[in-house]
């Protein structure tokens, strides 16, 4: 008996080893390379990836703008920053594993001493920030709403809720660190393993307040940008909740070419490099902006406005008629792009300068007279009216009517009241409404409209910036749509540049190239090698030469309505052709007072810095978000001027358009050749625009000769002495 339950428990260990050498021979022989490859994943790290490097600006001469420079940030990790109760007690554990307090201490003491931790960390952090510990609560409840935010987003696309990579990961708290002073933060913070030190990267803005528009900023990614990433199935490239987004200027428009991609490596657990890919940076973005010309007009245009009353603000846009390359693009003021974020509220609630608008492009005006020369030239090309044809100006459209329909000379404060009978050239010369209100009956609003589309009005100017806006041409449909339909008078108000017409400085500046060159082209703010396309516009070298003999008249003849402020010296070698313009505007809201009931029932008035009601209301609603108030009891309380104009007129904005034609010795003009630069300056509550702006378009005459040199070369690089002086590598922008 014994015998035979011995003999079964030896055949059921040979079945059993029988088993395992099979196995053995399955493992080793047979499946031999499959279970290698398993045995290296299990000892496989997660992928790492690599930061990447952001693109950088550079003007048109090459000098470096923007730029990605090392730096050193500090970061902390998403479950502090959020007070999330599964990282707290998770935390709390692994302190009490690790006897990061010693061994005796219970668990309630070591969560005690964790939360007196986390309050010392931002003690210590406030004495790398200069906020103090309340901007940093403050910074870290931004990252927690973006991420949260992002959350939802990411649930809501999902059909479920689920934690986000975010959630896992450290976020910057503290930025750019010398690296000096990381040294000393890793010393301080090295007690707090949820808090790292890390090489980084900080962008670099070197063009200062000058350039500060068109450069633009970098934002936090939101949820929204996630949603929207032109790059979200390129694993490498697509955006991270932790990355920065161009938010503005050429940052956002450019965002494809200056977005570089993540390198990556995979490695195991002996520390070797099994496979990766390096980091590819951004491209690199090259402006058609001379930063030298963009500086120097900048400063002198706050210069020339200091001493008028009203004008704190406005704009000049320098552009190449050849080719639409936009060389200059000035809005006054601005701002300091590096401490833009520390001064964000107080650059928010300057609603008498507004230091934020982009004015350039995303502010639109009536244009006033700068359209007369167009309208003339839409007049001769329809043939309304011929070269010779007259009217009389006799100071109103219908005399027996002098308080109607008037021209600007009836009104002003010079002895002529009356222009008298003039031709097409004289007209623009002496910018004569009455002429123009002829002219605008004759060709009536649907023709004129035709004629503001062919020279831009009402359409982008092709430079890509997010700000820009299209202006107003008001078109038959257009008028119908805001329930404005047209009236017999509305082609002699658009005749004159006023009523719903409005045009932003850039789109300005295009106009003035157009007249120069009888082309219409997109403006470049970037320089590529592609052409960009050609509209001939229409018209007879006859047509096109009235309305220029006009603008030369308007500078250049003694009784032009800029000769005395405009017009530059004949030994410059170049005469300017220009127009003027003033456009009747109102005073604009600078604040709002809004009565309001808080949450303990008792009735407050609010004072809100803010130029549009809807603005007033979403800042009421961020200082008070459970506030209740009666839209209807909101009262503009503050507007800018706060005074009334001048001799009993109407506030206006002041145009002046001009190009610098090449003239002989005599000052006449060289009609054959086509001019280098045309340009517009409009003065924000200027008055008049041949007084004001035309004053200083005499001055950016200047600049550019002194800047571009004697040929106006875009690519012009002056050779001088002095090494602190380098006129074309723009040194006159601090770094």
């Amino acid at each position: 008996m014994f015998e035979q339950r011995l003999k079964i428990l030896l055949a059921m260990m040979g079945f059993a080893l029988a088993i395992l050498v099979v196995r053995l021979i399955d493992m080793q022989i047979v499946h031999a390379h499959m279970y290698e490859e398993q045995a290296d994943r299990a000892l496989l790290l997660r992928p790492k990836t690599l930061p990447t490097v952001r693109g950088s600006i550079l003007d048109r001469t090459g000098k470096l703008l923007v730029s990605d420079e090392p730096c050193w940030d500090i970061k902390v990790d998403y479950g502090i920053l959020s007070g999330d109760k599964d990282y707290h007690d998770a935390m709390v554990k692994r302190l009490k594993h690790n006897n990061a307090y010693g061994r005796k201490l219970s668990i309630e003491d070591v969560e005690r001493q964790f939360n007196n931790d986390v309050d010392r960390m931002w003690e210590q952090l406030a004495t790398f920030f200069d906020g103090g510990t309340d901007e940093l609560h403050a910074r870290a409840r931004e990252i927690c709403d973006r991420i949260e935010a992002i959350r939802e987003d990411v649930a809501k696309r999902r059909g479920f809720s689920a934690p986000v990579r975010e959630e896992r990961m450290s976020h910057a708290i503290v930025e750019g660190l010398t690296d000096q002073e990381q040294v000393d933060a890793r010393s301080v913070l090295s007690p707090y393993p949820w808090v790292e030190v890390e090489d980084s990267t900080k962008r670099v803005y070197r063009g200062g307040a000058p350039l500060a528009h068109i450069l633009g900023q970098v934002v936090p990614v939101t949820a929204e940008h996630l949603q929207s990433d032109i790059f979200a199935e390129d694993r490498l490239r697509s955006l991270l909740g932790t990355d920065r987004i161009g938010g503005s200027g050429i940052e956002y428009s450019m965002e494809a070419q200056l977005r570089g991609s993540r390198g990556e490596f995979h490695g195991n657990r002996a520390g070797e490099v099994l496979t990766s890919s390096p980091p590819v940076p951004g491209e690199d973005v090259r402006l058609t902006i001379r930063s030298d010309l963009q500086s120097r007009l900048y400063e002198m245009f706050g210069e020339q406005i200091a001493p008028l009353p009203y004008s704190l603000s406005g704009s000049i846009v320098v552009l190449d008629p050849r080719n639409r390359d936009c060389l200059a693009m000035v809005s006054y003021p601005s701002y300091d792009p590096q401490t833009f974020r520390e001064h964000y509220n107080v650059l928010r609630d300057d609603t008498r300068r507004n230091p934020l608008a982009f004015r350039a492009v995303s502010r639109q005006y009536a244009p006033g007279s700068i359209v007369k020369p167009l309208v003339c030239l839409a007049g001769l090309i329809t043939g309304k009216i011929t070269t010779a044809t007259t009217f009389t100006c006799e100071g109103a459209l219908f005399p027996s009517q002098p308080d109607r329909w008037r021209c600007w000379a009836a009104a002003g404060t010079s002895m002529r009241k009356q222009h008298g009978p003039l031709v097409a050239w004289e007209a623009i010369k002496y910018s004569c409404n009455i002429f123009m209100y002829n002219t605008g009956q004759l060709l009536g609003a649907d023709t004129l409209t035709n004629f503001f589309d062919m020279f831009g009005l009402g359409k982008e100017s092709g430079t890509g910036l997010r700000e820009e806006v299209p202006g107003i041409n008001p078109t038959p449909n257009f008028m119908e749509s805001i329930g404005h339909p047209l009236t017999p008078g509305s082609p002699r108000q658009f005749a004159i540049g006023q009523a719903e017409v409005a045009v932003t400085p850039i789109q300005a500046a295009n106009l003035m190239a157009s007249y120069a060159t009888g082309e219409y082209r997109h403006v470049s703010l970037v320089r590529t090698d592609a052409e960009s396309p050609v509209w001939e516009l229409p018209g007879s070298p006859t047509y096109w030469q009235v309305i220029r003999r006009g603008m030369f008249g308007v500078v250049n003849d003694t009784d032009g309505t800029a000769y005395t402020q405009a017009r530059i010296p004949i030994d410059t070698g170049y005469v300017l052709i220009g127009k003027t313009g003033s456009a009747e505007t109102v005073p604009a809201p600078t604040a709002y007072a809004i009565p309001y009931e808080d949450t303990d029932g008792s009735e407050r008035t609010a004072l809100i810095y803010a130029n549009t009601m809807s603005d007033a209301i979403d800042f009421l609603l961020y200082d008070h978000p459970d506030a209740t108030f009666d839209p209807r009891s909101i009262e503009v309380a503050e507007r800018w001027p706060s005074e009334a104009a001048e001799h009993g007129r109407k506030h206006s904005h002041a145009w002046f358009v001009a190009y610098m034609q090449k003239a002989d010795a005599n000052g006449q003009p060289l009609w054959n050749q086509v001019p280098h630069v045309a340009f517009s300056v409009m003065v924000e509550y200027g008055g008049s625009g041949g007084r004001v702006s035309g004053a200083i378009a005499q001055k950016v005459a200047d600049v550019l000769l002194d800047v571009l040199g004697p040929d106006l070369d875009p690519d012009y690089v002056a050779v001088v002495d002095d090494v602190d002086h380098v006129a074309d590598s723009g040194a006159g922008v601090g770094p």
